[in-house]
């Protein structure tokens, strides 16, 4: 054996090290399960006293699990309300820009026109019964002359000695309050026939103003002898915010935004829809047209010749449904003001996105109509087909705007794509294909012979020059590659080159999208 181990002295210590580590993979396994072990009693314990505390403890009572429950989906609801008004809110965004201003607790400047009927806005009478006014002078003598220094509750919203004031209001606030003015105003009524009224400016202006007094009152905490430095303060930083809210819905709309148009717009924002009366809307519709003809916002218009460049505006501004010379009736001024609202910010994305030429828009739906059918339906979407011209980029970069438009609260739906080339791609396409396919033998030279009149629109191989000449006309559905993939074959240097399309300034795409709109929070049904 002696000799045997000197002979191998190699293995020898290959075989004992063998031993050795096995023996240490031994020791370290056992660890390891009666670790194991170990967590399974423990997980089996807690398991256990986690049955028994269950066993123990007493059920909930019905009242109290149904006030759970109720608390619960109200929460859900808040949350899905909130998810909803994404869809088809654009001047939302200014809305909560204004509001974060106006709780601000520093001073809001702004070098933008402020309206000055904000600021100078007289302090409305209080309204008051036959006993107020008997303990009127009373009153007034307990009042006291000067007031007293501001305590650190009323420094957080309002102190004279740093000129600061908050105005501390969220959305929720301003909607109630804005549905129980419209509610005073309109009472309950079993006429359906929906009538716009003379004084439907004059109402939406009194209802900004009542609104905007309510804002601007001083909260309880503000010592009331300084009650009307703080709603001059608050005017003040109301105005300056409102100013920044004016520019922000501006950048939205061709439309002059005055500040009766943005006051008409921040209610709007709150939820009750924009209304005008049928001459102003058709004034409206026509200086809108006015303004699309001056301006280059619709791909392509620029240039076009004098008399095409107005057909087209007036194609994609009236459609269909509007008739020029007549006055719109009073069902359409809601469905007119938000058609006009979703053309625009298409045009607005297409232009950004590049788009060459837009050939035709159709609006599928006027009205909007409900996901399910339901007359009643909280969500309506309209439709609409675009017909443009364009590289594969902007097209690229178009379909992506029209997927992050949520973040602006505005959600379309692509329904359809399609891409069309000229005829003569397809057949160039199909000469480079069959170059390729020769060079890799017979069995796939065969299969190209089966398959390659299956291109769509390509004509048999055996037609006549005359034949394939009717044809050249014709366009068929292709696909493109993007320029934005790498595909390279050291083989084959042309592979991953774009074929079909490969003028990519002029492939033609059809786009068929629905435009999402929330309307079971607004104020009014409409």
């Amino acid at each position: 054996m002696k000799q045997f181990i000197l002979k191998n002295i190699g293995l020898t210590i290959i075989l004992a090290f063998t031993l050795v580590s096995s023996i240490v993979l031994l020791f370290l396994i056992e660890g390891k399960r009666r670790t194991i072990a170990q967590s399974m009693n423990e997980i089996d314990e807690n398991v256990r006293t986690i049955e028994s505390i269950d066993s123990a403890r007493k059920p909930n009572s019905v009242a109290e699990s149904e006030t759970r429950i109720k608390a619960d989906t109200e929460t859900l609801s808040k949350k899905n309300v909130l998810i909803y008004r994404h869809f088809g809110k654009p001047y939302r965004p200014a809305l909560l820009k204004l509001l974060k201003n106006i709780a601000s607790p520093a001073e809001l400047k702004t070098d933008l026109p402020v309206d000055p009927s904000l600021v100078a806005k007289p302090k409305p009478a209080p309204e008051k019964d036959e006993e107020d006014e008997e303990d009127e002078e009373e009153v007034t003598e307990t009042k006291p002359a000067t007031p007293a220094p501001p305590t650190d509750e009323e420094k957080e919203f309002y102190d004279p000695a740093s000129n600061r004031v908050v105005l501390a209001f969220d959305e929720e606030t301003l909607r109630s309050l804005l549905a129980d003015l419209y509610r005073e105003i309109h009472q309950d009524s079993d006429d359906d026939t929906f009538v716009i009224p003379d004084s439907i400016q004059t109402e939406r202006s009194q209802l900004f103003d009542k609104l905007f007094n309510q804002i601007i009152e001083a909260p309880e905490v503000v010592d009331p002898a300084r009650a009307e430095d703080f709603r001059k303060a608050a005017a003040a930083k109301f105005a300056q915010a409102f100013a920044i809210f004016r520019d922000d819905v501006q950048a939205l709309t061709l439309e002059n935004v005055n500040d009766r148009v943005a006051h008409e717009l921040f209610l709007d924002a709150l939820g009750l829809p924009r209304l005008m009366r049928q001459r102003d809307c058709k004034n409206y519709i026509d200086f809108l047209y006015e303004k699309y003809l001056a301006s280059d916002i619709i791909p392509g218009i620029a240039e076009a010749e004098a008399i095409e460049k107005e057909q087209l505006v007036q194609d994609f501004i009236y459609g269909k449904n509007l008739n020029r010379q007549a006055l719109p009736v009073p069902e359409m001024v809601i469905p007119i003001i938000r058609n006009f609202q979703i053309k625009e910010d298409l045009f607005r994305r297409m232009k950004d996105a590049g788009i060459g030429r837009l050939k035709s828009m159709n609006a599928g739906v006027f009205y909007g109509s409900t996901m399910d059918g339901d007359a009643e339906g909280p969500i309506l979407y309209f439709t609409y087909t675009l017909d443009m011209i364009a590289s594969m980029d902007a097209i690229d970069a178009f379909i992506n705007s029209l997927h992050n438009a949520y973040k602006t609260d505005r959600v379309y739906v692509i329904k359809d794509i399609k891409f069309s080339a000229p005829y003569e791609d397809l057949i160039n396409a199909n000469a480079v294909v069959a170059s390729h396919t020769d060079t890799l033998g017979g069995t796939q030279t065969a299969r190209r012979g089966n398959t390659q009149s299956a291109i769509p629109g390509a004509p048999p191989a055996d037609q006549n020059a005359a034949q394939q000449q009717t044809t050249t006309d014709q366009n068929a559905v292709v696909t493109t590659a993007s320029s934005s993939y790498e595909l390279t074959d050291p083989h084959h240097p042309d592979y991953g080159k774009v074929l079909i399309g490969e003028t990519r300034d002029e492939i033609e795409c059809t786009i068929v999208v629905n435009y999402l709109f929330y309307r079971a929070d607004n104020i009014t049904p409409q």
